[in-house]
């Protein structure tokens, strides 16, 4: 009997083990900070939220006490590249963008790092680091 739960035990970890980058990614990510030139300035009021192939950004504006969001869609060109592009489904993108720091409506990012736990992402010159929510 004590063999059987070890066992299970053993396979749960080899399927997390074995979880694909894609699969570690969905969920909801909230940035912790952002650098650029050495400078880490903290972020807690953005979330980053993955599904399947959809994506939202999330944020809250400290200024009008509101959050906003917008949805756009992922594509994981591989495990060290994601693409992540924001559009005007039940909001207009462009009046959204000035919350961002994006430019525009598609960011490239590059994963440098991916665990059930952290994710950090760089791009543009910045490097991005969220936990899990």
């Amino acid at each position: 009997m004590r063999w059987n739960g070890l066992l299970v035990g053993l396979v749960g970890l080899l399927l997390i083990g074995c979880q694909s980058d894609e699969r570690k990614l969905e969920g909801k990510w909230q940035l912790q900070s952002v650098e650029e030139a050495g400078i880490v300035v903290p972020v807690d009021t953005v979330w980053y939220n993955f599904q399947t192939s959809l994506f939202q950004y999330q944020l809250y504006d400290a200024r009008t006490d509101t959050y906003r969001h917008n949805y756009g869609f992922k594509v994981m060109e591989d495990e060290r590249h994601l693409e992540l592009e924001l559009t005007s489904y039940g909001h207009n993108v462009t009046d959204f963008l000035p919350h961002t720091d994006w430019t525009s409506p598609q960011r490239g990012f590059a994963i440098e790092q991916l665990t059930t736990s952290r994710l950090v992402l760089s791009s543009e010159g910045k490097r991005y680091t969220f936990r899990r929510f």
